[in-house]
């Protein structure tokens, strides 16, 4: 039997200018525009801090939202901003997961952990 997906990550809205996008990060965008998945944090983290993802995102103002949530469970979400030095993650459901509700991780490690902790505490409750 295949393991499920642990985790989604799909476009959630624009909130500014959208930088003119290589032919690669326009594909990657329309990819992200449905529903990706991810068998781990790490996978997650992994793919948040690639050249590819980072080149879509750009260095400059967050143009774009992201929705993080769990697999199984798609009302389980969180934000996740790209911005220039790491990543916003925003628990606007407040679950507890996240302290503050906020984190800015800048690292991949930082974001896997992160993704860890909110993942267990809204699954697990």
């Amino acid at each position: 039997m295949e393991e499920l997906p642990l985790l989604t990550m799909t476009k959630s809205r624009i909130v500014g200018v959208q930088p003119n996008l290589s032919q690669e990060s326009q594909a990657l965008l329309e990819t992200l525009s449905g529903l990706c998945s991810f068998h781990t944090c790490e996978d997650l983290a992994s793919f948040l801090f690639t050249d590819m993802f980072r080149n879509l995102v750009g260095e400059g103002e967050p143009w774009i939202i992201f929705e993080i949530g769990v697999y199984k469970d798609h009302t389980k979400t969180i934000e996740s901003i790209p911005v220039h030095d790491g990543i916003t993650l925003a628990d606007g459901a407040m679950s507890g997961g996240i302290p503050g509700h906020l984190a800015i991780v800048k690292s991949e490690a930082e974001c896997s952990k992160t993704l860890s902790i909110w993942h267990n505490m809204v699954v697990n409750g």
